[in-house]
């Protein structure tokens, strides 16, 4: 799915989110179901084939992998709120929008939990898509492995699958502490990402088993 939306709106964003590793890794009978005709259709098809060469779920596995070289417990899951010095956006998503962000582990204790600003769009970032730079704005050390987050808007809306169904949710992100671990600028200021291979997932949590099988499907064009 093609993302194009640079303007932030904190209500796509708010809520709980859980890491896609845990599609990849499930064994509910409908989302197994789901890669397995996910591997069929990749495996039919020239282009994605070799996506499928040492598995459909091991490649997704490395590609949306919610460690880091700084943070090596896995992300369980993030609750995204308004931060209480939220602001208005301006044209391009930035200004004084600031959420908050508790990143939890895959046992439910807490990682870390910041307040960030959106300190600019990239244009093309994650999926080439215009892409939100993150910064943590509470005074943490710059060396905290989540003090700069990368991330596109939510896809599709949030508030779309509460009132008409459909598929859940969810964006792609990259998270350091610094940021030139992210991105790098040439000598005009355009940017463009160090890893363009990481595609840490969360998918909004809510939903049943066959919404999650849903998702697996269309992200595969697998029916």
């Amino acid at each position: 799915m093609a993302n194009t939306n640079n303007v932030f709106n904190t209500e796509e964003w708010c809520g709980e989110w859980e890491s896609f590793e845990h599609y990849i890794e499930s064994k509910d009978r409908l989302i197994d179901d789901a890669w397995g005709k996910a591997e069929q259709a990749v495996l039919s098809n020239p282009r994605m084939a070799p996506m499928a060469a040492r598995g459909i779920r091991a490649f997704w596995a490395m590609a949306c992998t919610t460690t880091s070289p700084e943070n090596t417990a896995r992300i369980g899951s993030m609750v995204i709120a308004d931060s209480p010095h939220t602001g208005q956006a301006d044209d391009d998503g930035t200004d004084d929008v600031r959420i908050r962000i508790v990143w939890k582990g895959e046992d439910g204790s807490t990682l870390a939990e910041h307040d960030y600003h959106c300190d600019h769009v990239m244009a093309k970032g994650l999926e080439g898509a215009p892409t939100f730079v993150f910064e943590a704005v509470d005074g943490l050390s710059h060396n905290d492995p989540f003090h700069w987050l990368l991330a596109i808007a939510p896809l599709p809306k949030r508030a779309e699958f509460s009132a008409n169904g459909g598929l859940l949710s969810h964006f792609h992100f990259q998270y350091a502490s610094d940021l030139a671990t992210l991105i790098q600028r040439d000598e005009q200021g355009a940017e463009r990402l160090l890893n363009q291979r990481w595609y840490a997932t969360m998918c909004a949590c809510e939903g049943t088993s066959a919404d999650r099988a849903a998702i697996v499907l269309a992200l595969h064009h697998a029916g």
